[in-house]
This record gives C-alpha cells, structure tokens and sequence, in this order.
C-alpha cells in the first residue's frame, strides 16, 4: 500500500479554505442559474427584463458599499491579525459611508433613467436600502484572510437555500416581479444578519470595533484608486443592461441577461481560486519572487486555456442549452452567449492580473485598466446599441475588456509586464505547440 505524503499545514489550510469557498460559489452559481431559468420562465422576457435591470443597477453600485476594499482588507488581515478590532471597526465605518452614498445613486438612476415600469423607483430604492445589512461582511473577510471562512459558508448557504424556497413559493403562487425584487432586498438583510451570527457562533463573543481617524486617512488613500477599479469593472460586466433598457426595451434586455448569466457561470473557477490563494500568492512573492512570476504565467495560461474551450465549443451547445432550460421564447439569446462567452477568457486572466497589481500595491495601475476599458465599453455601447441592439452591447463588451489592458500598458511602464502576461495566456495554444516542437526536437 502506498502512503501518500502529508501536505504542509499551510498547504493544507489553503486546500481547505479554497474548498470551502470554492463550494460556496459552485452552490451560488447553479442555485443561480437554476433559479435564473425558472424565474425566465415564469417572468417572461419582458418582466424578466425588470428583474435583470434592478438587481444590475444594486451589483452595478455594490463597489460604493465595498469601496474596493475587499482584497486591501483581506491583505491587512492577513499582515496584521492582532490589529483585528482596529481594521474591522476603521473599514466597517468606511463601508458605511460608502453605502449611504449608494443609496443615494440609487435614487438619482431610477428617477432620472428608469424602466418603463410602474413603483420601479420605489422597489429600487427599497433593495438598496438593504445594501445596509451588507456592511456587516467585513467581518467574513477577516476569517478568510485566516484560510478558516468554513462557519461563514455554511450560514451563507443555509440562507440562500431558505430564501431560494421562498422564491419557488412566490413563482407557484404566481405573483408578479414586484415581489421577486422585493425577496432579493429581504435575502441581502439576512445574509447580514447570518453573518453576524455566524461570528458569535465562531468567537463566542460580539466583534470588538475600534475606528482609528489615522489609519482610516490611509485606506482612503489606497481606497481611492481600487473603488474606481471595482466600480469600472461591475460597468463592464452590468451597465449594458441599463442601456439596453433604456434604449431598446425590456425584452431586449430580458434576451441579454439570459445570454449573460449562462456566459458567467464558468467564472466560479478563477473568482474561488484566486480568492483563496491570494494570501499564499503574497506569501510566495516574498520569498521567491521568480517562481511567483513563473506560478501567475501559468495560472493565466490555464485559465485562458479552458476559457478558449468553453467559448469554441459554444458553436455546438448554446442553442440546445437555451432552448432546454429556458424556453423557445429566449432563443434570440443564442447569439448573443456566442459573444458573451469570450469575455471569460479574458476575465479569468484579470482575475489573477488584478491580484497581482495588488501584491505589488500598484492601486492606481489597476484603477486606470478597469476604468479604460469602462470609458471605452460606455463609448462602444452608445455607438454599437442604437445600430445593433443587444448584440452591440454584447461586442462593445467584449472589445473593451479584452483591449483596456493593452490600450493603457503603452503610456504608463509599471502596466507593460501586465499586458505581456495577458498576451502570453491569450497566445497560450501557440507557445505550447512551440514548447512541444522544442521538446521533441528536429526529426
């Protein structure tokens, strides 16, 4: 019998925390998308559309309530943990602040830009209301940032399953969008409320909360720069959905948000990943900078690699798929997933690209990639949509992410090996075709 040899402890921690968080997103994915299909079914395509443009515009505004903090957070935690009580209490009252000002945005969007629909701007303003309760998720970060987020998981899921129910009752007792967004508002207010018991569960005592004014000047200052990455980065990914209820309609829109939320499900893989080894990645960057170079190459390859894959082979899958799980009446989505699709390649590679600009505290080098590529998608949309409609938005999309690296990279040099290392990974078939033809050798 062969013995297999024990991992380290701080491998084995790693294994577990990304197991715990990796299953985290594997259940909100599928609960997503099989909740997706059955609210698309029972919506229709025009309610759906609805649904699709306010939780867009709360994702869309969730950097606010976050203020980009979220990987800065989880490094301080991991550098510090004996200043727990004084991180926690210094971002938690930033997050604040942060929140208020989302609501605020909220109100603005909805009344001056809203979806031909009647109390649009009331449900609206009583989903952001519950971004409050989000606050309190700061204090999850600290025990991820420890590789021990398992207590935190299990509550999360177990209120996502109760609150998943719920939805299926409304669907059965047949009762219009209004109580839909109304049920996603009430499961954000939960999820605070699970989070807050989940921490007394793990510590047996209330989290200790010490704001410090000195070192809440200093996340500012590093704050500044990742909220305006994050938030041009949820503009990518949401603020066509906006558009295209404003400018084409809600059956557009309910067409697209399919499209989109078939194309986002494979984006579990790097968001898990990279989460649960940010804390080793800054730990091997310190002590053998070349390997971490030679471990973030072939992390993109191999992202870029199965995302190619997943793309090409939507030639065969993404009509049956479609008319399948969600209906007939959605078939016009197959074309638009075709393009969607391809933003995962690049995605997957700016997942790790972000981590490491943020392991070489280059904030503003992150900041100005997210909010190039978000200036140009806004631009492509408002040229592509009018023309084109839901396919302009997916293009406009899908160009802007994939070239803000390489549009930035030229004028500031701290941004040029970045743009290198997404060259290489979207290039990865031919540099491992290279690689084989050297192994081998001439004939």
């Amino acid at each position: 019998m062969i013995r297999l040899p024990k991992l380290s402890e701080v491998r084995a921690r790693l294994v577990r925390s990304a197991g715990w968080l990796m299953a985290r997103q594997v259940i909100n994915i599928l609960n997503s998308l099989v909740l997706g299909i059955v609210l698309a079914r029972h919506l229709g395509p025009e309610n759906f559309g609805v649904l699709s443009y306010a939780i867009s515009l709360l994702v869309m505004l969730m950097p606010l309530t976050t203020l980009g903090m979220r990987n800065m957070a989880l490094r301080e935690y991991a550098a510090r943990p004996d200043d727990d009580a004084r991180i926690l209490g210094t971002v938690s009252a930033m997050r604040l602040g942060g929140t208020l000002a989302a609501i605020g945005v909220i109100y603005v969007i909805t009344t001056r830009f809203p979806v031909d629909y009647d109390n649009i701007v009331l449900l609206c303003m009583l989903l952001g209301v519950s971004l409050l309760f989000q606050v309190i998720d700061t204090i999850k970060e600290q025990f991820i940032a420890l590789q021990n987020p398992r207590i935190f998981v299990i509550v999360e899921v177990c209120v996502l399953f109760a609150f998943t129910v719920l939805k299926l009752l409304l669907v059965l007792l047949d009762l219009p969008v209004d109580y839909f967004i109304l049920a996603a508002g009430a499961e954000i207010v939960a999820q605070g409320i699970g989070t807050a018991v989940a921490y007394y569960l793990r510590s047996g005592t209330p989290p200790r909360l010490t704001v410090d004014r000195g070192l809440m000047r200093t996340y500012a200052a590093n704050a500044l720069p990742l909220l305006l990455g994050s938030i041009s980065t949820v503009i990518y990914l949401k603020i066509d959905i906006l558009f295209l209820a404003n400018m084409v309609g809600k059956e557009a829109t309910g067409q697209y948000a399919v499209a989109t939320r078939l194309s986002e499900v494979w984006y579990i893989v790097p968001t898990a990943l990279v989460m649960a080894a940010f804390p080793r990645m800054m730990e091997l960057r310190s002590e053998a900078p070349r390997h971490y170079r030679k471990r973030m190459q072939e992390a993109m390859d191999a992202f870029a690699a199965f995302g190619t894959f997943i793309a090409l082979s939507s030639i065969f899958w993404a009509a049956p798929v479609i008319w399948l799980l969600f209906g007939p009446e959605y078939l016009a989505a197959t074309a638009l997933l075709q393009i969607t699709v391809w933003v995962g390649v690049v995605f997957a590679t700016r997942q790790l690209i972000n981590q490491h600009l943020l392991a070489e505290q280059l904030y503003w080098g992150a900041a100005l990639i997210s909010l190039t590529g978000a200036v140009t998608n806004v631009a492509l949309n408002l040229l592509l949509i009018p023309s084109y409609g839901a396919e302009g938005a997916a293009w406009a999309t899908l160009i802007s992410y994939t070239l803000a690296p390489l549009l930035i990279s030229p004028l500031v040099p701290s941004l040029r090996p970045v743009a290198k290392m997404q060259i290489l990974s979207i290039l990865w078939a031919r540099r491992g075709f290279t690689l084989l033809r050297r192994q081998k050798g001439p004939e």
